[in-house]
């Protein structure tokens, strides 16, 4: 029963996406797009909802992973994500920019959801992996 515990993944690429904070990417697009003064309303706003969609995914994936380390690493990259959303979004606000737009609280949404879903995949998995029946 124990050889069933954890779940690493692998092979050698999929392991790289796994150690990746991809909430983190969402939140460079953000500035990037800020500095360079890009309309988000056009192409580079789909192509961020595309990036948004891929991250919850990627996201959502790799927290099927339940090894100690991982799971750290991964709860602490979604606070670290959240903050640091945050205080882009007060810079955004606060600031005499223009206001933050729909794509930057889509964003911060992905990046929430990020934050509430990774660890209670993680917990399930968990729970599923020690047949301690979990009913969703």
């Amino acid at each position: 029963m124990s050889d069933n515990i954890s779940l690493p993944i692998k092979s050698g690429s999929l392991s790289t996406l796994g150690k990746i904070p991809w909430t983190l990417v969402i939140i460079l697009y953000m500035v990037i797009v800020h500095f360079t003064g890009l309309n988000m309303a056009g192409i580079a706003g789909f192509i961020f909802l595309g990036l948004c969609m891929a991250v919850l995914f990627i996201e959502f994936f790799k927290s099927g992973n339940i090894n100690a380390a991982g799971f750290l690493l991964d709860l602490s990259s979604a606070v670290l994500s959240l903050i640091i959303a945050t205080v882009l979004m007060c810079y955004l606000y606060l600031t005499d920019q223009p206001n933050p737009t729909f794509f930057h609280w889509f964003g911060c949404l992905v990046i929430l959801g990020d934050a509430i879903l990774s660890p209670f995949n993680s917990f399930r998995t968990a729970l599923r992996n020690f047949g301690l029946g979990v009913s969703t």
